[in-house]
């Protein structure tokens, strides 16, 4: 009873906070009818962040006749998108067609709900997985090289879509490169269409503008320290997660304080921005308690006690590497879903003071494994990060873990052993339920070794939106008027655990929906037919 009291009083102050702030901003004299107030539909598309949410949400925008004024609070384009590895999920497409892949959008769905702990909003999975191939061909069309495709985590078929690793020069992580081709590709429109295609770098957004129940723009605060406003008939909230957020009004410590001791992978502009602010304006969020974990983030030899963690692609362990404990024994199945392999690293793994306690497990890798990855990518991890230590045999690799040289060699040739079974055609699975098995780990050849440790990695809850992506006003109990929003802002796609793959699948498919529908909006025509 007293959550609901509070609830109910929550939403009074809400609106008499709203009330107010109109009132304020209106002259008696200057009251005009309501179709003059809604916004006009030439007013622009305000999209609030330049990941691939907001670069997808834009280029669809521009592509259906609205300008669009993109804002950000970095330097530069591209937020935790950028930071992307493992790539991009498909189901269906013409890239698994050419490598002879079997995959169906149920499978993905299935795939996706169980991943969640059907936790999920199964429109919006529907949605995702139907929208999928789509968007793998929107970022292909765009210049981004999608002809490799991957096996990750918790997958019941190879359907993560990623840039082929060159035999030699500089890799262009998935990430990097899809932010790459989708930022040239709104900049020449913008030059193409002038007065189209605005950016505004170095600008933190800290409020939403509305006039009864319609958004009309954003307020933001300039390099100075100066509040401005810009007007515009959408907002598209594209503001990412709240992975690193530690402020003073701090989301994680709000609804996963058991968390926030651990390290991020996220850069520190993960801090919830557009969640607080729609939140304030009576948006209702989502599955908020759910904070993913990656059980791989690398312990940088340089700093082991880092708050923050260079992600080990789930890449890697798809194509071979496994993971052992202090023992040198194998603890769990290395293609499990993430929150798995994290309880597993958890249970079986011992802290090392080093890394400030932190639960640390040792990824191994052959040759061969490596060569699979791509060893361009590989040799960055390796040689200009340092995470990877390179061991002739099994001798100096149980040295550095600390285990018995028998129990790792054991663990080794046991491994092997299915690693054979599964090259010649048997169906096999091992008492961890693992069924595929990339690579051997030869204890008489060389090893690769890097200390992993679990981290924040993505946030799953957020704003809840619909299949339109507009955000739901929880104090009105229907959807805003002009307020959407598309990524890791959103809450209700992934449940309780995000598929690897997913997270930009997510950015495209609900960002260009939300591009779409904003462009569309047009309030004006809307009540002259009233």
């Amino acid at each position: 009873m007293m959550s609901f009291y509070f609830r109910e009083m929550l939403k009074l102050i809400v609106f008499l906070y709203l009330f107010t702030i109109t009132i304020a901003q209106l002259n008696p004299s200057q009251f005009q009818p309501l179709k003059m107030k809604a916004p006009k539909p030439d007013e622009p598309v305000i999209v609030v962040g330049g990941g691939l949410a907001g670069l997808s949400a834009t280029l669809e925008a521009l592509r259906n006749d609205a300008s669009v004024i993109l804002v950000d609070k970095s330097k530069d384009l591209g937020g935790n998108s950028a930071k992307a590895s493992s790539g991009i999920n498909g189901a269906g497409t013409e890239t698994q067609k050419k490598l002879h892949i079997e995959d169906t959008t149920d499978k993905f769905y299935s795939d996706t709900m169980v991943a969640g702990d059907r936790e999920n909003d199964p429109a919006l999975v529907d949605l995702l997985v139907h929208e999928s191939a789509d968007a793998v061909e929107f970022l292909i069309d765009a210049g981004v090289d999608l002809t490799d495709i991957n096996l990750c985590g918790g997958h019941s078929v190879p359907r993560t879509h990623w840039i082929p690793s060159p035999k030699e020069g500089k890799p262009l992580p998935v990430g990097v490169a899809i932010i790459k081709a989708l930022k040239e590709k709104v900049i020449k429109f913008g030059e193409e269409n002038p007065g189209k295609f605005k950016i505004e770098t170095e600008k933190e957004v800290v409020g939403i503008v509305t006039w009864n129940d319609y958004v009309t723009g954003i307020r933001y605060q300039n390099s100075t320290g100066q509040v401005e406003e810009i007007k515009g008939k959408a907002v598209v909230l594209a503001t990412g997660g709240f992975s690193a957020d530690r402020t003073d009004t701090s989301l994680l410590k709000e609804f996963a304080s058991d968390k926030l001791k651990l390290p991020t992978t996220n850069g520190a502009f993960a801090t919830g921005d557009g969640v607080k602010m729609a939140r304030a304006m009576g948006a209702a969020v989502v599955g908020m308690k759910n904070v993913q974990v990656h059980p791989t983030a690398f312990i940088d030899p340089k700093n082991p006690a880092d708050q923050t963690k260079f992600l080990a692609a789930e890449a890697l362990r798809g194509k071979g590497a496994i993971l052992v404990n202090e023992k040198g024994e194998r603890f769990g199945n290395e293609l499990g879903r993430r929150d798995y392999l994290t309880d597993k690293i958890y249970k079986n793994c011992a802290g090392d003071s080093e890394a400030g306690g932190l639960h640390v497990a040792y990824m191994l890798m052959s040759e061969k494994a490596a060569d699979s990855f791509g060893r361009p990518a590989f040799n960055f991890y390796a040689n200009i990060k340092g995470f990877f230590k390179k061991f002739d045999n099994v001798d100096g690799a149980a040295e550095y873990i600390g285990a018995k040289k028998e129990v790792l060699t054991e663990a080794l040739n046991t491994y092997n052993s299915f690693v054979e079974k599964y090259a010649a055609g048997e169906k096999v699975k091992d008492k961890f339920e693992k069924n595929v098995f990339p690579e051997k780990v030869n204890p008489n050849e060389v090893i690769y070794i890097a200390k992993i440790t679990p981290a924040i990695h993505y946030t799953m809850g957020g704003l809840k939106i619909d299949r339109q992506a507009v955000v739901f006003s929880e104090f009105m109990d229907k959807p805003f008027k002009g307020l959407l929003a598309a990524g890791e802002v959103t809450g209700g796609v992934h449940g309780k655990n995000r598929l690897a793959g997913n997270s930009l699948l997510e950015c495209v498919v609900f960002g260009r929906i939300a591009g779409k529908n904003a462009a569309a909006i047009n309030y004006h025509i809307e009540h002259e037919e009233l």
